[in-house]
């Protein structure tokens, strides 16, 4: 998911630096299983508040407010590289704390990986039917609270087919464990051609552009 090269950059410089990155990387190779649950759903505002439809899922906070303005629908997913590397982070810590810190650097920059792998993938899928979509936004980032990880994984499910939990802080367990939601949107420089190109197009039950 991602080279040694890549990882040595973090760890420092020269040749000692890339051997230990790529231990990191083939211990992280060894131990991850990318697994994910998603999901797209209008996008409805109500009271100032903004949610996704038939789902638990609220999205809180000015900044994905912002984010959505434009948008009539959003992506949102959970992803995970497993708990084998939580374990495998924990046993290296009592043996080589040196390559116990670059394993865990190596893997959450391996879950951000497969997250951008996500949101490629989703996006080649609504520019075939000239749609687009924001970048991603996780629970804590900016003023969206970390605590509205619960309605990520009660909405998806993601307890279920993931096997994730909140701690009582609110972090995810595994740890390498990421949720995150896009807007889905039109390409603004051509509004000539929202109605061909809508996914709602021949079930349109008006008023969802705001056209």
């Amino acid at each position: 998911m991602i080279s040694a090269e890549y990882l040595a950059k973090f760890l420092g410089k020269g040749d000692d630096a890339l051997a230990l990155a790529k231990k990191a990387v083939e211990e992280v190779s060894n131990a991850a299983k990318c697994r994910c649950v998603e999901a797209t759903a209008r996008l409805i505002r109500e009271d100032g508040e903004l949610f996704a439809e038939n789902t638990v899922l609220r999205l809180k906070g000015n900044d994905i407010a912002e984010l959505l303005k434009d948008c009539d629908a959003v992506y949102f997913f959970c992803a995970t590289i497993g708990s084998e590397v939580d374990m495998l982070i924990e046993r290296l810590k009592l043996t080589d704390l040196t390559l116990a810190y670059a394993t865990d650097l190596c893997a959450g920059l391996w879950v951000d990986a497969y997250c951008d792998e996500l949101e490629k993938r989703q996006r080649a899928r609504l520019e075939e039917k000239g749609r687009t979509l924001t970048r991603r936004f996780s629970c804590g980032y900016g003023d969206m609270p970390l605590s509205s990880q619960s309605s990520f994984i009660e909405a998806l499910k993601a307890d279920k087919f993931l096997g994730l939990r909140l701690t009582e802080g609110g972090m995810m367990i595994p740890s390498k464990t990421v949720s995150a939601v896009a807007g889905i949107g039109y390409d603004k420089s051509d509004f000539k051609s929202r109605c061909e190109t809508c996914v709602k197009r021949g079930s349109c039950e008006g008023g969802i552009c705001g056209d």
